[in-house]
């Protein structure tokens, strides 16, 4: 049974509901984990006649939706024969917050899962950078464009996260994959095992069973995206127009001769010294 459904079934039957309501969720939830033993899974990532591995890759798919978001790994192996083989490694999907939170935020909050999912995978695998290369898949541009934009001052919510995959990827890494090819689409929307066993969830999408497939980073557009974004914190710009009084100075550029200009300065003296004198009244 996908993990997502258990944790929606367990969080969303409450007390308030009524009790033929959660009776019917209960039964049936009984009766798709039944369909578990149908499932197969294969103990071992290479196959036992596959022969020398040339190289590894580790892909890392994530994605969110309005139930849950997660994300999926999957190991990559090529022979000297150009044999292709894939298999999930690992995956991991939780039940959106009681809290509204936006499909965008979330997604960025999947994304960062991959990226502690690959420092897990490398450890436990025992990898090291230089014998497997990986790559980081999402179907939202949304995503990419705030991880590739660094012109703008995101809030510390998206900041933090957006930071964090910096930190741990390099852009050659960050790919974009259609949402019909996007097996991380079951850890946000869960699925029954009869859809799992139906789904390449097990096998990773087509494009990677491919020999010669190649990747293929595609160059986002940053800016527009992001210019009414609520997510982008907005900077504030202030300025200060400050008028000077006219100088003395200035007064005397309307002179073209020093004599005219002592004259006038005299006159404004003498009217000044007149306005001065008190005035009596006559008796």
């Amino acid at each position: 049974m996908d993990d997502l459904k258990t944790k929606e079934f367990a969080e969303k039957v409450q007390p308030s509901q009524s009790d033929n309501e959660g009776c019917i969720k209960w039964e049936k939830w009984k009766q798709d984990l039944l369909a578990i033993e149908s499932l197969k899974i294969k103990r071992c990532f290479k196959p036992a006649d596959f022969g020398e591995v040339k190289f590894i890759e580790l892909h890392h798919f994530s994605d969110a939706s309005s139930n849950g978001y997660g994300q999926c790994s999957y190991i990559r192996l090529a022979n000297s024969k150009q044999q292709v083989h894939c298999t999930l490694v690992i995956g991991k999907s939780r039940v959106v917050p009681l809290k509204p939170i936006t499909i965008p935020r979330l997604e960025r909050t999947a994304a960062v899962i991959s990226v502690k999912i690959s420092s897990i995978l490398r450890h436990e695998l025992e990898y090291s950078d230089k014998d497997v290369i990986e790559y980081f898949w999402t179907d939202s541009n949304v995503v990419l464009g705030y991880i590739a934009n660094d012109s703008r001052r995101f809030h510390l919510f998206v900041a933090n996260r957006v930071q964090q995959i910096r930190d741990n990827t390099v852009p050659s890494q960050r790919n974009y994959v259609s949402s019909a090819e996007n097996p991380a689409d079951i850890t946000s929307r869960g699925a029954t095992p009869i859809t799992l066993s139906e789904s390449k969830w097990f096998t990773g999408p087509d494009f990677l069973w491919n020999a010669e497939h190649i990747i293929r980073n595609e160059l986002l557009d940053t800016s527009q995206p992001l210019l009414n974004d609520s997510e982008v914190r907005k900077v504030k710009v202030m300025s200060t127009n400050t008028c000077l009084p006219p100088s003395e100075l200035e007064l005397f550029e309307h002179f073209s001769d020093w004599n005219r200009a002592k004259h006038a300065t005299a006159l404004c003296l003498n009217l000044r010294n007149v306005r001065r004198e008190p005035v009596y009244p006559s008796m």
